[in-house]
């Protein structure tokens, strides 16, 4: 009876324990589980206040009612009395992941119900100085992190407080005891149901209770999930004596979530007839760890079991864990453990397989386990459970089998790895150690193939990785790397997901020859540094950096690269060498591209999906190649082109780059060279022939004369003309003109000059003709067809008009050798057909009598003063001198 009572009073001071270690739980980052696991059973007034940067507890203003309150990931510095004034009902308090760093002696003297405080990953001058008086504080190791931690003692006894105090210091019970009881305790639940069951059927139970109450599997797999069964329930359904042929066929069992609320050992029990199970699915159910260890009995006969999922329950701690041993493959995932005992390695000896992510790898320091229930004095506060990273007994992550292959430990807390880690686990394939706190990469197993190391803390990556040889896929993204030495990488490394840290240079060597997959993306890299030749590197994302540019030889250092993500950097030019002409896949989302050279989509024959979403596209010419012909390409696949608009010009912002009008005859400089060159050879043409008819070249020639002319000609006028007349003729009718003309005019005594005897020699011909011109009374031109026909008579002409225009006076003669009709008169000589239209002439006659009269009137001619040009002009065009 002694015995009895001995025992009874230690059980009920682990489930206590248990019952405590299972809410501190509930504080914890398991998200999941939470919101999945809400019984009424574990009901109580909880208060999340988690991740809201709150710099102290009241600041909160939490009610007073609260029993568990969750302060986890906030700014809270120190803890004063005022903080905790008040909450007499408060059980369990998470303080973990903050910056605490004193506590105000006497904080937790009014906290009467306060069983579990979590002060994990605190400040490392946390000093806790307002603990309970029964306890007193010793100085502990340093955890990981620079964090220091502490040890609580009782201080009555003097005894150290162990952590996670297991049972297995309890004196043991007669082995086959404990498994007969749990046998007749299942029996009896059957054969209750039996009965309840016999009152509402009239035939035979044996005849009608196998088929309506035996769980029977379809093609080999029993489904029992979300069925909400009690243990009563399931353990009817599998009653070894009704159903043996049913449990027989049983090769795989799910009864995941429903809410199943019974111990691992019992639930064993009622497995223990499937000879032929091979895998069980236990997961989100309400499964404890059974309280005694009976390890002696758990040397289950199942001799092909190898799959077991049991994650997503509370079993809350691995010491009396009780499994067959042949399991290969293990989840326990989200079950509220906080340590791997030491007995772990040696139960699951061929485990290859493991999953625990989720959990939280800290110690929970428990109060040490008596011969007699303990008594505290009225007012004592006694804390059950306060949890550390670590202490003085190393890392929570005691033991691991041997012959582990694939392990999954992301979520977990750990700040580093134990020391005989590498040495242990040397067949070790898998490793995921993602989301937790580790910020020195630690040293790992040869053989390992596989790393996710992502989220965490590690800065640098030492040069011994490399001797991780085997190592084929490293994730390493969400870390604070600043430097990529590709050197102390492990030459095998195929694919590398260093993305989200602080990379500012990627140089990318032959080191990686093998290097197939690298993703980059979210750091702030500026420039790409390609090695010689990279020939395996077939992806490559190097997205959200600060990369302006790619180097010239891009294109020929990643010749096999196939997909390539350049979206949300600060490209602004694209060239003929930058990219790869073996891409298949382009990203450039989110850049400020304003150039992209004609040919440089052109040389991707292979690329068949270019995404371009994003609005920092500059609408111009250098972008037609891209608007207008790739995106219409048949055989590419455009990602974003129907919401891509311009950003550049400012008229064009926010319109479509499909419909902004860019067309061939705007963009294309050849096209605008050959239209121009057309233009202008059909202007000349034109201009040609149209100076052909209207003697545009003689009028070009004119001009040019005229000129010449005119920087020729004196400053002052001679006032005194020291010629009578010069006369202007065709050399056709030069005969007559020295003959009759000359002779006759010089015989009376006036001064003629012509330009075979009056020019200077030397001279330039039209600067003779102006001197000449300026420097006669009276200007005399001999009409006749020839005089039309010759350029030097028109030039004469048009210096004689010029003179009439400056000095107003008419000094023009004209003298009609031939008939000369104005209608005949080409169209260069405007100013002649003017000219005898309105101008007064004398006609030359081969009549004796008519040429008397000719002399006559010309000598009176020669001798008058030249009248004004207006007088001149009012004259009637029909007044013609002509001797009788």
């Amino acid at each position: 009876m002694m015995d009895f009572t001995f025992l009874f009073s230690r059980m009920r001071i682990l489930i206590g324990s248990l019952h405590f270690y299972f809410v501190s739980f509930l504080l914890s980052r398991a998200n999941a589980f939470l919101i999945l696991r809400t019984p009424t059973a574990y009901a109580f007034l909880f208060y999340n206040y988690s991740y809201l940067n709150l710099s102290s507890v009241s600041e909160a203003q939490a009610p007073k009612t609260a029993r568990a309150l969750n302060f986890s990931h906030n700014a809270i510095e120190k803890i004063t009395k005022r903080d905790l004034e008040g909450f007499e009902a408060l059980e369990v308090l998470d303080l973990s992941y903050n910056r605490i760093k004193d506590i105000e002696p006497g904080v937790f003297e009014s906290l009467l119900s306060l069983v579990s405080v979590n002060l994990s990953f605190n400040d490392e001058k946390l000093l806790l100085s307002g603990l309970p008086p029964h306890l007193k504080l010793l100085p502990a190791s340093k955890a990981s992190g620079s964090l220091e931690l502490y040890k609580y003692f009782d201080k009555s006894s003097e005894a150290a407080l162990e952590p996670s105090a297991s049972a297995k210091e309890l004196p043991r019970s007669g082995g086959p005891s404990v498994l007969q009881n749990v046998e007749l305790r299942l029996r009896r639940n059957t054969e209750n149901l039996l009965r309840r069951a016999e009152k509402n059927v009239t035939v035979s139970p044996t005849a009608t209770l196998r088929p309506n109450f035996c769980a029977a599997p379809i093609n080999g797999t029993l489904n029992l999930s979300n069925s909400k069964l009690s243990e009563e329930e399931l353990t009817l359904k599998l009653d070894q004596d009704l159903c043996q042929a049913q449990l027989d066929g049983i090769l795989e069992l799910d009864i995941s979530h429903s809410d199943l609320e019974m111990d691992l050992l019992s639930l064993f029990t009622l497995v223990l007839p499937m000879k032929n199970v091979q895998s069980i699915d236990a997961s989100y159910n309400k499964l404890t760890i059974n309280i005694l260890d009976v390890e002696v009995f758990c040397k289950f006969p199942f001799s092909k079991l190898w799959f077991l999922n049991i994650s997503n329950n509370p079993i809350n701690s691995l010491d009396t864990l009780c499994l067959p041993s042949t399991i290969k493959v293990i989840d326990l995932s989200f079950t509220n453990i906080s340590q791997i005992p030491q007995n772990f390695a040696k139960k699951m000896i061929n485990l290859e397989n493991m999953y625990v992510q989720g959990n939280h790898f800290i110690y929970t320091v428990h109060p040490e386990i008596t011969n007699a229930v303990p008594k505290f004095c009225p007012g004592t506060v006694h804390i059950n459970a306060i949890s550390f990273v670590r202490n003085q007994a190393g890392t929570p992550i005691e033991s691991l089998p041997k012959k582990v292959k694939h392990l999954k430990m992301s979520n977990c807390s750990i700040v580093e790895l134990p020391e005989w880690f590498v040495d242990t686990m040397e067949e070790l394939l898998f490793l995921d150690l993602s989301s937790n706190r580790i910020s020195v990469l630690p040293d790992l197993p040869i053989a390992l193939q596989h790393l996710d190391i992502s989220n965490n803390d590690i800065k640098i990556i030492p040069s011994s990785f490399k001797s991780v040889s085997n190592l084929t896929t490293l994730n390493i993204q969400n870390n604070k790397i600043t430097d990529m030495h590709p050197e102390y990488f492990p030459l095998t490394l195929t694919k590398c997901d260093i993305s989200k840290n602080k990379l500012n240079l990627l140089s990318l060597t032959d080191a990686l020859e093998k290097l197939d997959y690298l993703n980059v993306s979210g750091n702030l890299i500026t420039r790409l540094e390609p090695g010689n030749h990279l020939s395996a590197l077939t992806n490559l994302d190097s997205s959200h950096n600060l990369i302006s540019e790619l180097p010239d030889h891009f294109g020929k250092s990643l010749a096999m690269l196939k997909y390539f993500n350049l979206s949300g950097n600060k490209i602004s030019f694209l060239q003929h060498g930058a990219l790869p002409p073996s891409l298949i896949e382009l990203d450039i989302s989110d850049n400020a591209i304003t150039t992209i050279v004609e040919d440089t989509f052109g040389r991707l024959t292979s690329l068949s999906v270019l995404t371009v979403r994003g609005k920092h596209f500059f609408c111009n010419c250098d972008l037609y190649w891209f608007v207008n012909v790739y995106i219409h390409h048949p055989h590419l696949q455009i990602n974003g082109r129907g919401n891509l608009r311009c950003s550049f010009p400012p008229d064009r912002r926010g319109s479509l780059v499909e419909s902004s009008n860019l067309t061939l005859l705007h963009c294309s400089l050849g096209i605008q060279m050959a239209i121009t060159a057309g233009i202008a050879i059909l202007v000349v043409l034109v201009s040609t022939g149209l100076c052909w008819r209207f003697d545009g070249l003689w009028y070009m020639r004119m001009g040019w004369y005229w000129c010449m002319a005119k920087r020729k000609q004196y400053e002052k006028k001679p006032e005194n003309k020291p010629f009578d007349a010069f006369v202007s003729y065709s050399e056709e009718d030069a005969n007559w003109t020295k003959e009759n003309l000359l002779e006759k005019l010089e015989t009376d005594g006036f001064k003629i000059c012509y330009h075979e005897r009056d020019f200077k020699p030397g001279h330039p011909v039209l600067g003779n003709i102006f001197y000449c011109i300026e420097n006669s009374h009276k200007v005399l031109f001999v009409l006749s067809p020839n005089f039309v026909n010759s350029c030097w008579c028109q030039y004469e002409l048009y210096f004689a008009e010029h003179r009439v225009l400056n000095e107003n006076q008419d000094s023009l003669i004209m003298i009609v050798l031939e008939d000369l009709p104005p209608n005949s008169v080409p169209q260069k000589f405007s100013k002649l057909r003017k000219l005898l239209k309105r101008k007064t002439y004398l006609k030359w006659s081969p009549e004796e009598r008519k040429q008397k009269m000719f002399w006559h009137q010309l000598a009176a001619a020669l001798k008058t003063t030249n009248e004004p040009l207006v007088r001149a002009q009012n004259r009637s065009a029909q007044d013609v001198y002509e001797m009788e």
